[in-house]
This record gives structure tokens, sequence and C-alpha cells, in this order.
């Protein structure tokens, strides 16, 4: 539905930067699979911003075991900024819910 709104009411849309936000509170309220469609789409449109490449890594590795694809997005994301390897900065400086926060640690700890 998002997508209909984006698409037949530009001026209503969210920026893409909101977008980033509304995927990250989808995936803290348990709507995994609206938030990784919402940051996949915004993954494109803002190819190059370093934390939806950081959330998505996190996000198909935890809820989609998708390790490969996981890796792709999480090498753009800390060859564009490295602090995404730091968990603590994702949890203080990027304000992350706490369920992303874990589904990174369990992508770079692998486990």
């Amino acid at each position: 539905m998002g997508a209909k709104v984006v698409n037949n009411y530009k001026d209503l849309a969210l920026s893409d930067y909101a977008r980033v936000g509304r995927a990250l509170t989808l995936y803290e309220v348990g709507d995994k699979d609206e938030a990784i469609a919402e940051m996949e789409d915004v993954s494109i449109s803002l190819k190059g911003y370093p934390e939806i490449h950081a959330a998505l890594a996190a996000a198909l590795y935890a809820d989609k075991h998708a390790p490969l694809l996981a890796e792709n997005q999480f090498t753009i994301a800390t060859l564009l900024d490295p602090h995404y390897t730091d968990l603590s900065y994702v949890r203080e400086t990027k304000h992350w819910p706490p369920s992303l926060v874990s589904s990174l640690q369990n992508f770079i700890t692998l486990s």
C-alpha cells in the first residue's frame, strides 16, 4: 500500500530518510516482512546511505536466513562507514531499536 501512496500522491510521500525510520520501527514492533520490504526499497533509492545497508544486512541475516545477501549489504555499509561494526554506535548514536541491534550482533558474530 505504501508504494501506491508514493506513486499516486508524491506530495504526501515520506522522504526516503523518514522511510528508514519507519522501517526500523516496523522491525521493532515485529512486522519484519514489511520492514525488510521497506528496507530493500529504500536501499535502492538511498544507495550509498550506510545505515539502510547495515540495517538490511542485520534483518536479512536474522530473519530471512540470507547470509550472502546480508554480507553484500554489510560490505556496502562498512565501506562507506566502518562505525556500523560497532554495536554501541548503532545503539547509542543511531538509536536503533533493541531488536535490530540484536540482529546486527547475531550477524557480526555469525550466531
